[in-house]
C-alpha cells in the first residue's frame, strides 16, 4: 500500500480566497484530471463554507451536518459500534463513497483538517480508474459482476440497488460503494468481491492532513476512509455538487480511453471489457503490477 503525505505532493495547492475566474477554472482541470485537488491555509469553518462556496453549486445537508451544511468529524463517544456511524468514533472507517445509498450521491466533497489527533488517523484514498484498470486488466469477469444493474444494495429499508462500477452512456464510468452491514451483494457480485478488495488495497494512498490541509475529492470517482486514531482528531466536511465553472461531467474516463503516462495501463483482458477500443488494446497492454492512483502524494 503506497504511502506518503502532502508534503511531497506535486502539483498546485489551491486557497479558498482565490478560487475564482481562471483559478477556478484550473482546479476543475485537477478534478477532472486527477479526480482530486488539494487546500491549503483552511483556518476553520468559514474558510471550508467559502472553499465550498466557490467550488460547489449548492450543499448537500447531510444526517449529521450543522445547519449550515458542514459536517464535524470527530469522536462522539456516542457512535462506537452502530453500524452507519462509524465515521463518529475513532476506530478505522472502510474505504467507500458518500452516500452510496442516495439514488445520486453528491459528487463533491470537501475534507479539512482542524485538529490531527496523537497518533493515526490518516486518510486513506483509492482512484477508482486505477481500480477499474485493475479489474478490466486481470479479472475480466469481476468488472462484468460488479457493473451489473443489481450487483449491490446499499442502505436500509429505503436503500437502492446499483452496480459498484457503472458504464454510464458516453462510456465513462462512476464508482460505487460500501463495505458495512448496509450494503449487501448479489451472490454473482460477491463472488468477486476478493479481488476488487485486492485491487482497492494495492491502490490505497495513505495521506495524513495536518491542521490547515484539506482536499477536495470527485465522489464518483475516488474512495475514501480512515485509519484508527487516538487523541482529538476533528476534520470538517462539506458535500455538495459541482459549480458549473469546474466543468465537471458525468463520472470518470476510462483508463483505455485516454492512456497517459500518469493512468495505470491494462493488459490484453481489456480486448473483452464493454466500451474499450481493440484499437487501443496494444497500446494498453502493459503489466500493472505497479498500478497506482494518478495523484502521488
Amino acid at each position: 500500500m503506497p504511502s506518503s503525505d502532502t508534503n511531497g505532493t506535486v502539483g498546485e495547492v489551491f486557497t479558498a480566497s482565490v478560487l475564482d475566474g481562471a483559478v477556478r477554472e484550473r482546479a476543475g482541470a485537477v478534478l477532472r484530471d486527477h479526480g482530486l485537488l488539494r487546500l491549503s491555509r483552511l483556518g476553520g469553518r468559514d474558510d471550508v463554507l467559502l472553499a465550498a462556496g466557490r467550488l460547489m453549486s449548492s450543499l448537500w445537508q447531510h444526517r449529521d451536518a450543522d445547519p449550515d451544511g458542514v459536517t464535524v468529524i470527530r469522536d462522539t463517544g456516542r457512535h462506537a459500534g452502530r453500524t452507519g456511524f462509524a465515521g463518529l468514533g475513532r476506530g478505522p472507517l472502510a474505504l467507500h463513497t458518500e452516500c452510496a445509498q442516495q439514488p445520486d450521491p453528491p459528487r463533491l466533497i470537501l475534507l479539512a483538517c482542524a485538529r490531527a489527533g496523537d497518533e493515526g488517523g490518516e486518510s486513506l484514498l483509492v482512484d477508482g480508474q486505477a481500480v477499474l484498470a485493475e479489474l478490466a486488466s486481470h479479472h475480466p469477469a469481476a468488472l462484468d459482476a460488479l457493473s451489473a444493474d443489481r450487483a449491490a444494495y446499499f442502505g436500509g429499508s429505503g436503500g437502492h440497488f446499483a452496480p459498484v462500477l457503472q458504464q454510464l452512456s458516453d462510456g465513462r464510468w462512476r464508482l460505487r460503494l460500501r463495505q458495512d452491514d448496509l450494503a449487501r451483494f448479489s451472490p454473482d457480485a460477491e463472488a468477486h468481491l476478493p479481488a476488487l478488495r485486492h485491487a482497492i488495497d494495492r491502490n490505497t494512498l495513505r495521506l495524513h492532513l495536518t491542521p490547515g490541509q484539506g482536499v477536495v475529492l470527485d465522489n464518483h470517482r475516488l474512495l475514501h476512509g480512515r485509519t484508527a486514531f487516538s487523541g482529538e482528531r476533528l476534520i470538517l466536511r462539506a458535500l455538495g455538487e459541482p459549480h458549473p465553472a469546474l466543468g465537471l461531467g458525468p463520472g470518470f474516463r476510462a483508463p483505455w480511453s485516454s492512456p497517459s503516462p500518469a493512468t495505470p495501463p491494462a493488459e490484453a483482458h481489456l480486448a473483452d471489457t464493454p466500451g474499450a477500443p481493440p484499437s487501443l488494446v496494444r497500446q494498453l497492454a502493459t503489466d500493472t503490477r505497479h498500478c497506482r492512483p494518478t495523484v502521488s502524494w
